[in-house]
C-alpha cells in the first residue's frame, strides 16, 4: 500500500526548473515536494539530518557530477533515488546505478508522467548494485574505466599543462601521452580539442 503523500525533495542547480516540477508534482495529492535545493552543500546538510521518501536529482550540478556525492548525499539508506539528466547513455546510466540511485530519467524524456515514475520508484525494491565491468562500451566504442576518467579530466582541467594534468591524475607525463594517443585511436580523433568535442557528443564527458 503506497503512503499518502510520499514526501519529495528536488535538487537542480536550475532554480526555475525546480520551482515548474515542484509545482507540476504537487498538483497530484500523492505527492508532496517538501523541499527544492540548488546547491549540493544545503543538500548534504539537509539529507543528513531530515527524513523522506525520494530524492529527485540532477546529476549535472554545476559543472559537477551529484554522482561523486552520493556517499554523503545518502549516508542514511531511508529514501530512494531517481537522477534525471540530459545525457541518457548506458554509461551515465550504469554510473548512476553502480552508485545507488534507484530510477534514472532523461531530462529529455517527457515529464508528463513523471508520478508514474515516482510511484514506481517508491513502491520497488532499491537496485543491487551491479559489478562494473573492465571496460565500457558506448556506441560501439569500448573504453577502460580508468581511459573515461583521464578523457574527463581532459575537460575539467582543460587550461592544466600535461605536467599539471600528469600530477593531478597521480600518473607519468609519458602515462598520460600514452593514454591520449589511445583515446585519439578509439575515437578517430586527432587533437584534444576534437577529443572533448566527442566525448561531450557522446555524453561521456559531464559538463
Amino acid at each position: 500500500m503506497i503512503k499518502s503523500p510520499i514526501n519529495i525533495v528536488i535538487a537542480d542547480d536550475n532554480r526555475f526548473f525546480c520551482d515548474a516540477l515542484k509545482d507540476s508534482l504537487n498538483f497530484h495529492e500523492e505527492l508532496n515536494v517538501i523541499q527544492t535545493f540548488n546547491d549540493l552543500n544545503h543538500l548534504i546538510s539537509f539529507t543528513s539530518l531530515n527524513n523522506f521518501d525520494v530524492l529527485i536529482l540532477d546529476v549535472n550540478f554545476n559543472g559537477k557530477s551529484s554522482l561523486d556525492f552520493l556517499n554523503e548525499i545518502k549516508k542514511n539508506d531511508n529514501f530512494k533515488i531517481i537522477a534525471l539528466t540530459t545525457m541518457n547513455n548506458n554509461y551515465i546510466k550504469n554510473k548512476a546505478i553502480g552508485n545507488g540511485v534507484d530510477f534514472f530519467v532523461g531530462k529529455d524524456e517527457d515529464l508528463e508522467n513523471f508520478k508514474e515514475v515516482i510511484l514506481t520508484c517508491f513502491m520497488s525494491k532499491t537496485v543491487k548494485k551491479k559489478k562494473s565491468s573492465f571496460k565500457v562500451e558506448i556506441d560501439n566504442y569500448k573504453f577502460t574505466k580508468r581511459k573515461l576518467e583521464i578523457l574527463q579530466a581532459l575537460y575539467d582541467y582543460s587550461n592544466k599543462k600535461e605536467k599539471e594534468l600528469s600530477a593531478i591524475l597521480n600518473i607519468t607525463e609519458s602515462s598520460l601521452k600514452s593514454h591520449k594517443r589511445e583515446l585519439f585511436e578509439i575515437t578517430l580523433t586527432k587533437s584534444t580539442p576534437e577529443l572533448i568535442k566527442f566525448g561531450i557528443q557522446k555524453g561521456i564527458i559531464i559538463t
